[in-house]
């Protein structure tokens, strides 16, 4: 079984990774198998912990005193089995929720978002935020379609995307299309991700430009005109240290900043999240970034903390955070990548309302 078991499973990986995914049945097969395999990793992480746990427990015993040859009674072992035997099975429970119902919730986020000295005219304005859409494998033109349906009932008066619209562009023709149909009043601005920058950014801006109405802010602002009334954005181009870390300051950010007037409000869009230090020195009102989707898997565990794969990346890893008068919020995105699979960390559109006055 040692020597039969592992070839076998090689032999079926390698013939439905040559197996084309066009068709439906091929595709569904292929992500049935690595969600199993991809599972058992978390399964074996699993065991690990189970492993030192008892031997953890080993050690604690012999401290006070037991004998390092002291044999559990068939009792323990018993209860030892069917605990590590329930964890296992919790594990791909949890891990087949999140291939199913946990990977297709949403979470329409209604926050609010107090700028000082907010002129009447943006009172109430309703902002609007997408981030990692991930067009592609894991977002066809047909779901794209139904959830722009989603955000354009929410009549926005504003909408930016943070990042990561797109994984390459064989699909474009139909899922940029699709994308184009969001509609804000008063237009939709886009910044791009590292996802983006792996496709190549001029041919993701080209594209956007040909099948959108989007404005892209590649490291420069621009103004958008309310009644009158002025809201600044600044959007920047991804540039992060990777291994999926963002720059903790970045020059072109500083240079636009300072060009900003005084006293009108501001919004810099930023893939990564990372900034938000630099950029509430600076006196940016809101930061919107994306990049972690929230990890996409996190223990749901009581109150606002959550453990998650995203807190390996930063210290913003999900959720709405304040900082000298500054506010960020990290979208958790509405695409996913890696793996369709979400657990405690649903699918967000994200509606920002801005005004004059502290929530109550």
């Amino acid at each position: 079984m040692h020597l039969a078991a592992p070839l076998s499973f090689f032999l079926v990986n390698r013939s439905l990774l040559s197996l084309s995914p066009r068709g439906k049945i091929t595709a569904r097969i292929q992500r049935a198998w690595t969600g199993l395999a991809f599972s058992s990793i978390f399964a074996s992480s699993f065991l690990v912990f189970a492993w030192v746990v008892g031997s953890l427990t080993g050690v604690v015993l012999y401290a006070l005193g037991a004998s390092p040859t002291l044999p559990l009674s068939p009792g323990a072992h018993e209860i030892a089995r069917q605990l590590t035997t329930a964890g296992l099975l919790a594990v791909f429970a949890a891990m087949a929720w999140g291939y199913t119902r946990g990977q297709a919730e949403l979470h329409i986020n209604q926050i609010s978002v107090a700028v000082p000295d907010l002129a009447t005219n943006l009172e109430g304005l309703r902002l609007v935020q997408l981030s990692d859409i991930h067009l592609g494998r894991f977002m066809s033109a047909e779901r794209i379609s139904r959830y722009v349906s989603i955000i354009n009932a929410l009549e926005p008066d504003l909408l930016c995307i943070t990042g990561d619209i797109t994984d390459g562009l064989q699909h474009a023709p139909q899922t940029f299309p699709a994308l184009g149909d969001l509609r804000a009043r008063h237009g939709v601005y886009a910044i791009l991700g590292n996802h983006d920058r792996a496709t190549g950014a001029d041919a993701v801006t080209a594209a956007l430009h040909s099948w959108t109405d989007f404005e892209v802010l590649r490291d420069r602002g621009t103004v958008v005109d309310v009644g009158g009334a002025r809201l600044h954005l600044i959007g920047l181009d991804d540039r992060g240290k990777d291994w999926a870390r963002g720059l903790l300051k970045d020059p072109v950010l500083g240079e636009l900043a300072v060009a900003l007037p005084a006293g009108e409000p501001s919004i810099l869009l930023a893939h990564r999240p990372d900034l938000f230090p630099q950029a509430a020195e600076l006196g940016l009102n809101l930061v919107l970034a994306g990049h972690t989707h929230g990890g996409q898997l996190s223990l749901p565990l009581p109150g606002r903390v959550r453990l998650s794969l995203a807190r390996f990346m930063t210290r913003y890893p999900r959720g709405t955070y304040h900082s000298e008068g500054s506010c960020l919020h990290v979208n958790r995105g509405l695409g996913m990548t890696g793996q369709p699979v979400r657990i405690a960390t649903p699918r967000e559109i994200t509606v920002i309302t801005l005004s004059g006055h502290p929530p109550s």
